[in-house]
């Protein structure tokens, strides 16, 4: 029997490390995320991405990140002046749908001229068996790549018609073409496959990227069953959030703490456990491309009475792109704040505060009057001395929750001032104030 023992004991050990190991690291995936920003005389670098438990792709990240940002700053280098900034933007999107991890690194490149160049990396990794694969892994056999095809035709031409578009068939046949270069940018969600298709690849650049939702009845006999399984649309959960009784703060001093750039689940949260301390809420102004891999923690934020805002989707200037594309911005993370918490933001900060008199929000802008440049130095106590020394009632607060060093110093403010203000999101401001906030007008603060 001992020996028995001594032969099951070590095995199951081995079992209950392995499936601890698959568990916290396989499951979890994202440990954290590397976040760059760079705000020169003639160049605005902005760059964010995760480092995986998957050294392999890690390395492919890293190094699609550093040939474009070698790319960008051989460009910069070479130009004496700008008339507008030259930017570089790269987020990455992840999300996991059952074993298979999907990576998509977004880079929009601005040196000149009427638009932002677009340009994505993709990644998908089987988890169970820990390999990268592209759309055929997903496939019931040898055909189903021509049933894609002739169904992914049809749906281009269907959404041209639908948005009143005038697209070239021959132009469509061939960037929906059976070839994986056509097929790099794909997921599965609860109603169908989603494809999405670049500038240029089936229509002119100014028509954007063109995506389409093939259902999964007409997937039956392409996609293998275990892709098609337990997909059925979820029953939209009734969000309530906590609304807290604002008659204790009338006629009080008050801050607003507002943060861009996010949702990041590791440092927001470290920031909504302590806010309770201070009887705090702020407000988030995100970014539409986050929302997706930090949907909990948005969510969490939401429920706790703190406000959502809409920092576009990909950081763009608002100023320097078309009106299509800043509608896309806007109506992109409109539709992802609300298939998180299940309202649209009521309030938007543009990216650098920059506006375009041309185009129309439809909502309130906010921007700000203490800037803490907490990106900059990373330092949580300059960020709280520069809170604290120009503290005064009404005053907008400008941080970024990716930071840690933003958060903790925000609440080594809210700790020094806690005794003569009251943190309030700009919703409960303007209401306080008794402020009504009118659409595509600027506020630095709530007076």
């Amino acid at each position: 029997m001992k020996r028995v023992l001594k032969i099951i004991i070590p095995i199951i050990i081995i079992i209950v490390l392995a499936s601890l190991f698959y568990f916290f690291f396989l499951r979890k995936q994202l440990i954290k995320e590397v976040s760059i920003i760079k705000d020169e005389e003639k160049y605005y670098l902005k760059i964010d991405y995760p480092i995986l438990y998957n050294s392999k792709i890690d390395k492919k990240i890293k190094s699609y990140v550093n040939s474009k940002k070698d790319e960008f700053m051989k460009i910069v280098n070479k130009t004496d002046k700008v008339t507008h900034k030259y930017e570089l933007l790269i987020q990455t999107e992840v999300h996991k749908n059952k074993d298979i991890l999907y990576i998509t690194v977004l880079n929009n490149t601005y040196t000149g001229g009427a638009h932002y160049i677009k340009d994505y990396y993709n990644l998908y990794y089987d988890i169970k068996e820990d390999k990268l694969v592209d759309i055929t892994h997903f496939f019931k056999d040898d055909n189903s790549f021509n049933k894609l095809y002739k169904l992914a035709h049809y749906y281009v031409l269907e959404y041209a018609t639908a948005n009143n578009k005038n697209f070239d068939e021959a132009w469509v046949r061939s960037g929906t073409e059976p070839k994986l270069e056509n097929y790099d940018y794909f997921t599965f969600n609860n109603k169908g496959l989603n494809i999405t298709f670049k500038p240029y690849q089936v229509a002119s650049y100014a028509d954007g990227e063109i995506k389409i939702t093939i259902p999964y009845e007409e997937l039956s006999d392409i996609i293998k069953d275990e892709y098609l399984s337990n997909n059925i649309e979820k029953k939209e959960e009734k969000l309530i959030p906590e609304i807290r009784d604002l008659s204790k703060y009338k006629d009080k001093k008050l801050l607003a703490f507002t943060f861009d750039d996010g949702p990041n689940t590791e440092t927001t949260k470290i920031l909504l456990d302590s806010l309770n301390k201070y009887d705090a809420k702020v407000t988030f102004f995100v970014l539409g491309n986050r929302i997706n891999r930090h949907s909990e923690i948005l969510k969490r934020a939401y429920l706790e009475g703190n406000q959502i805002g809409s920092h576009t989707y990909n950081h763009k200037n608002l100023k320097i792109i078309s009106y299509e594309s800043a509608e896309r911005e806007i109506n992109d993370t409109n539709n992802a704040i609300k298939s998180v918490i299940g309202v649209n933001p009521s309030i938007i900060r543009p990216p650098y505060g920059n506006v375009n008199p041309n185009i129309n929000t439809n909502m309130p802008i906010i921007l700000w009057n203490i800037d803490t440049l907490d990106w900059k130095y990373r330092d949580k106590n300059k960020v709280a001395d520069k809170i604290v020394e120009n503290a005064r009632d009404g005053a907008i607060v400008l941080l970024h929750d990716i930071y840690k060093s933003s958060v903790e110093g925000a609440l080594l403010a809210m700790e020094r001032l806690k005794d003569e203000y009251y943190f309030v999101t700009i919703e409960e401001m303007a209401i306080l104030k008794n402020k009504t906030l009118e659409n595509d007008q600027k506020y630095f603060n709530i007076k």
